[in-house]
Formats: structure tokens, C-alpha cells, sequence
């Protein structure tokens, strides 16, 4: 069935999540919509290093594959890529406590809860699919620390791909169970946290965030946590309710689980998000030691 679901896709001209090349169609959407070209690139690279190395108080790693990430979140424009650079290295110096003695294991198994998952095929614009379960998160197993150092370890795994660096990520919230057990955990302290890392702070370009199954507690968070948003982050924010038909019309129903109307039934394996991170873990952990020394 699996292998079936997949030849489909393909036939349909969906892309799987973990396309490592970029094909023809996306390095000209690169270079339409980021500027994006070998010369500019290179050259973009080499500026952006050594404002970096005369930067007094910027550590960072310098590697190509971590820096273009912010390059092209920021269009190519060096100053705004430093920018957000510092910005993303100054959020995790804010909290060192989150990130100091980090507990793999538990973080392993909060990515494997089903707390956050990968959908296996990209929308028609090459965008990641993403769904974030928050009736999956057990505060009282997995504290904040845990929560924030898995999801931050999340985001790193998008410097493997640029195809999402380019096309961006869709992320279904699914607030379906989220308690005021939760709420306490992030309120008021981490709301700020939060909205700063969404406004200019993430090598991240998020195409839409679409909530579904806004409980009760969802919306009264959501009356506060706007106002800390930017207008042009809340443009991009839709929240759906259980229609989910409104939600096809921004992601095809074949791509979708059936839990939100979709056609997709072999879901839910917390194994792709922990193979993922994997890849990643030794060097987000030194990135981590080099932004805390």
C-alpha cells in the first residue's frame, strides 16, 4: 500500500521530503524569487564569513552549508543575513539554561512521540509539510527545556535540504487536547520568546502556519500571543477550526493524513523526525557550544 501511495505521488508530481538536489524547476526559483545564482552565491558566501570573523562578538560557525540557510532567508542581502544571524545566535544566549547539559534521550523520544512530524511528500510549491501535535506533548514528562532544544534541533535539519530553504515550510498546528497544564508552561515567560524567534529571528521561511482544532485554550493563548506578532508573521497564520476543507485549499488532501481529511493512512512515524536529527545532532551540538563559550 505504502509503495502504491508513493508510485501515485510521484505520478501526481509531488517531491519527498528528503530531496537532497534541488531539480531543474527550483534552482530558477531560486534564482527568481532569492537572486539566487553560482556568482552571486559565492561571492555572498565569502562577504558574509568575513563580516562574520571581524564581527568582535558573533560565534559562529562559518561552514557554507549552515550560513547559506540565512542567506537565503534574507534574499542574498549580507547585512540582513548578518543580521538575522545575530539575532538567531543571541536567542539561544538568552537562554543558555535550555541548552546546557542537553538530554538527548529525551529529546529523542519526544521526537518519536508523534509531538512533530514530516510529512512524507512536499506541496505542489516544494514547500516541507509539517504538523506539530500539541495533545502529544506531556509537559510533565518533557519540560520546556526538552521541548524547545527538540524543536531548535528540528529547525537545524533544514540546512540538509535546500529545497526548504528555498520553497519554505507549511506547519498544521494542531491544538486539538492543548491544556491550560500547557498554557502555564509558556505563559507569560516563554510568549515572547516564541513570538521573538517567529518575527526575525529563524533561518526559516515559513509559507503558512495553519491551525486546526483550536480548543478552547488555543484561543484565549491566541487573544495574548497576537499582539506580540508581527503583521506581516499574522498574514501568514490561518486558523481553520475542524474545517477541514479550508485547509485543502492551501494543501492537497492527498498529501494530508485522514485525521485532517486526507488521503494519507501510513502516518505517524516518529522514526523519520529522529533519523532526521541524527544526521545533525553532532554538529548542532557544537554550533550550540561555540554560540555559549
Amino acid at each position: 500500500m505504502a509503495a502504491k501511495y508513493e508510485e501515485m505521488m510521484k505520478e501526481k508530481g509531488f517531491l519527498p521530503y528528503d530531496l537532497e538536489t534541488l531539480p531543474a524547476k527550483f534552482i530558477q526559483k531560486a534564482k527568481e524569487e532569492l537572486g539566487e545564482t553560482d556568482e552571486i552565491r559565492r561571492t555572498a558566501l565569502e562577504q558574509f564569513k568575513k563580516r562574520i570573523l571581524e564581527h568582535k562578538k558573533l560565534k559562529s560557525s562559518t561552514e557554507d552549508e549552515f550560513l547559506i540557510q540565512f542567506l537565503r532567508a534574507r534574499k542574498y542581502d549580507v547585512d540582513k543575513s548578518v543580521e538575522l544571524l545575530s539575532n538567531y545566535l543571541n536567542l539561544g544566549i538568552s537562554y543558555p539554561d535550555f541548552f546546557n547539559n542537553m538530554d538527548k534521550e529525551k529529546m529523542y523520544k519526544l521526537a518519536s512521540s508523534g509531538f512533530v512530524n514530516v510529512l512524507p511528500f512536499r506541496d505542489n510549491d516544494g514547500c516541507l509539510l509539517l504538523t506539530m501535535k500539541m495533545g502529544n506533548w506531556d509537559p510533565e514528562e518533557f519540560d520546556v527545556k526538552v521541548l524547545f532544544c527538540t524543536l531548535t534541533s528540528i529547525l537545524f535539519c533544514q540546512r540538509i535540504y535546500p529545497m526548504n530553504q528555498i520553497c519554505g515550510i507549511r506547519l498544521i498546528f494542531d491544538s486539538k487536547d492543548y491544556s491550560f497544564k500547557q498554557l502555564r508552561c509558556f505563559f507569560p515567560r516563554y510568549f515572547r520568546l516564541v513570538a521573538t524567534a517567529l518575527r526575525n529571528c529563524l533561518p526559516v521561511r515559513f509559507a503558512g502556519i495553519h491551525v486546526v482544532n483550536e480548543a478552547v485554550v488555543f484561543r484565549k493563548a491566541w487573544s495574548f500571543f497576537k499582539l506580540l506578532l508581527s503583521e506581516k508573521i499574522k498574514s501568514r497564520i490561518f486558523l481553520h477550526g475542524d474545517n477541514m476543507k479550508d485547509l485543502h485549499k492551501y494543501i492537497p488532501k492527498e498529501l494530508l493524513p485522514q485525521e485532517y481529511g486526507g488521503d494519507y493512512t501510513n502516518y505517524g512515524n516518529g522514526n523519520w523526525i529522529t533519523k532526521e536529527i541524527d544526521k545533525i545532532y553532532d554538529k548542532f551540538v557544537a554550533m550550540v557550544k561555540i554560540c555559549l563559550s
